[in-house]
């Protein structure tokens, strides 16, 4: 029997995504979150980033990395589809992105970052929706496009409650309530935690 190299790479490309969504093991999960907070404190004392983990976040795989302080969203950056060859590097590059573009992140000092909790979050790819009212926003991430392009994405946990996530997504696109055009999708995530 001949097989297809189209058949081939499908299942190849396959197996990468299963690959990909496997859960980490919690050593692996904390060195990630401990590796998160050095480059953070280390991009805050503007020294050089720390060396990446061990044998940790070697694959390929988009996040988001959020800081929060007392449930507060204190920086927040990342993507649906991974812009670097390994995990770490997608970690440190989401800080530095979350340092230039997050206006929240100008309150974060060294001190809240060392005390911060930390949430790696692995998305889904984005379906459309027609309401946000329909999003989980504790199980459920919700990103709002505007009609430049532009984008906001909320991630799961990042807000107690859809009318929260939805209003905070406008605001920081700068449109409101009453906006036309704007878009609507929402996405499952894995996610890692970790407290200070």
């Amino acid at each position: 029997m001949k097989t297809s190299p189209v058949l081939v790479f499908l299942l190849c490309c396959l197996l990468a995504v299963t690959a990909a969504a496997e859960p980490l093991p919690k050593p692996d999960q904390q060195a990630l979150l401990q590796y998160a907070r050095k480059v953070m404190v280390n991009r805050l004392e503007n020294r050089t980033a720390p060396p990446p983990p061990t044998g940790v976040g070697t694959s390929q795989r988009a996040c988001f990395v959020t800081f929060f302080v007392k449930r507060q969203v204190m920086a927040c950056f990342g993507s649906f589809t991974p812009r670097h060859a390994a995990l770490h590097e997608e970690i440190s590059d989401n800080i530095r992105l979350a340092l230039k573009n997050d206006p929240r992140a100008v309150r974060l000092t060294p001190e809240l970052a060392k005390a911060a909790e930390i949430q790696i979050t692995f998305p889904g790819q984005p379906q459309p929706i027609s309401d946000w009212r329909s999003v989980d926003p504790l199980h459920e991430g919700l990103l709002v496009e505007g009609t430049d392009g532009r984008g906001v994405a909320i991630v799961s946990g990042e807000a107690r409650t859809a009318h929260y996530a939805w209003r905070s997504a406008l605001q920081r696109l700068g449109l409101n309530q009453r906006s036309s055009g704007v878009r609507l999708y929402r996405f499952t995530a894995d996610w890692i935690r970790s407290g200070p």
